[in-house]
């Protein structure tokens, strides 16, 4: 067997598995009422982006959209298709163990700058119509995008293998400002027509990310880590279906031996009634497990991008109706699972201060998701409202 052979037939049963998960929560409803739709509005969009540039965007500097492409270029690590049996099998055969593992890593390479391209491609009409670049500038900016997202690849692979969280934490962060300064900087000289500068900065990330990744491939001491890596970059969609969905969301294991939050059960409420109970008691589950938080605040600002960047007003209201929809339900739904999964709190289920707990917590907290997509609206409007200056 050939190493791109083998390869091959990893990224063919890779691409199975994740078409696997797709069919699990799309099925033919979903296809219909959602997926095709959705994919024909966006086209109706994106065709009126070109023909007339809508509202929300003709305020948005430059700089802005240069960022948005910064923060997605930390997005994205490398496949190295490395699975637990090759501990013991594609070790002992150093050849095609080596040759499979490169072509898993360009295969990311490539992977991840057809993914700023596409970006690019989204965007394009803007850039053409409303910033008025040149076809030169662009190529400009792709190139420098790319060169920059395989290089935080690089350097994202040895940030992961680093074990202390809180070192792990600081090193990114400061590496994260270090790089935006050096992108602003890039940025000043590209929106002045600098292209030059821009082309030997993108070079010299390229050749740098790509000498780094050629000595990388010609050790296996981090074989371990490889297959860690491999095996979340293969679930990690399963865990967005987790985080998203109630009914199949996954508990996270926490290492923590106390609790952030109300690590000493302190009392939220003074007065004790059945009905405080229970919502204190829901209040801090929901609290001290990160996935009802994340989920909280990803329902919110994914429904608070969807009010700002489609233009349409009546596809504004959708969007309101169906985040209203969706937070009652899911906050219901969680306090259930949180509630009703133990034999302790599930034989108060039929009393009548039961459902009163649930109603106002939920309410209460259903209210407060309400002002935050407010506060957030209104904070995003006038962030927008200030830096719309022409320039950009």
């Amino acid at each position: 067997m050939k190493s791109n052979s083998l390869f091959l037939r990893r990224l063919i049963n890779s691409w199975s598995y994740q078409f696997g998960i797709f069919r699990s929560i799309a099925d033919w409803t979903i296809m219909v009422y959602l997926i095709v739709p959705g994919t024909v509005i966006f086209g109706m969009i994106y065709r009126s982006w070109w023909l007339e540039t809508p509202e929300w965007m003709a305020g948005l500097p430059l700089f802005l959209l240069f960022f948005l492409f910064y923060i997605f270029s930390w997005m994205g690590n490398f496949r190295p298709f490395v699975l637990e049996a090759d501990k013991v099998f594609l070790v002992k055969n150093k050849t095609l163990f080596m040759g499979m593992r490169k072509w898993g890593f360009v295969y990311s390479l490539f992977f991840q700058a057809m993914g700023t391209a596409a970006m690019i491609a989204v965007f394009l009409p803007f850039l053409k119509n409303r910033y008025l670049l040149e076809w030169s500038q662009i190529a400009v900016f792709l190139l420098f995008f790319i060169s920059l997202k395989w290089s935080i690849m690089i350097v994202s692979y040895f940030l992961k293998r680093i074990e202390g969280k809180l070192k792990r934490y600081v090193i990114t962060f400061v590496l994260f400002v270090l790089l935006s300064w050096f992108s602003q900087l890039v940025y000043s000289l590209w929106s002045i027509g600098a292209e030059f500068p821009v082309i030997i900065a993108s070079a010299l990330l390229l050749s740098g990310a790509l000498i780094r990744a050629s000595r990388l491939l010609k050790k296996i001491s981090a074989l371990e880590f490889e297959v860690m890596l491999e095996q979340e970059e293969k679930t990690k969609y399963i865990k967005w279906i987790f985080m998203m969905a109630p009914d199949l969301e996954k508990p996270v294991v926490s290492k923590r031996t106390k609790p952030l939050l109300f690590r000493n059960s302190r009392r939220i409420f003074n007065k004790r009634t059945p009905i405080t109970g229970l919502a204190e008691l829901f209040l801090k589950i929901f609290i001290r497990n990160p996935s009802y938080i994340f989920s909280y605040f990803q329902i919110i600002s994914v429904s608070a991008a969807g009010i700002l960047l489609i233009p349409p007003l009546w596809i504004k209201v959708i969007v309101s109706v169906v985040f209203l929809f969706l937070m009652y339900s899911w906050l219901s739904l969680t306090w259930d699972k949180a509630i009703m999964s133990h034999p302790f709190t599930k034989k108060y289920s039929e009393k009548d201060f039961y459902f009163t707990a649930r109603n106002r917590t939920v309410l209460a907290l259903f209210l407060i998701a309400i002002l935050l997509l407010g506060l957030f609206l209104s904070a995003s409007t006038l962030i927008l409202a200030r830096f719309s200056f022409p320039d950009a």
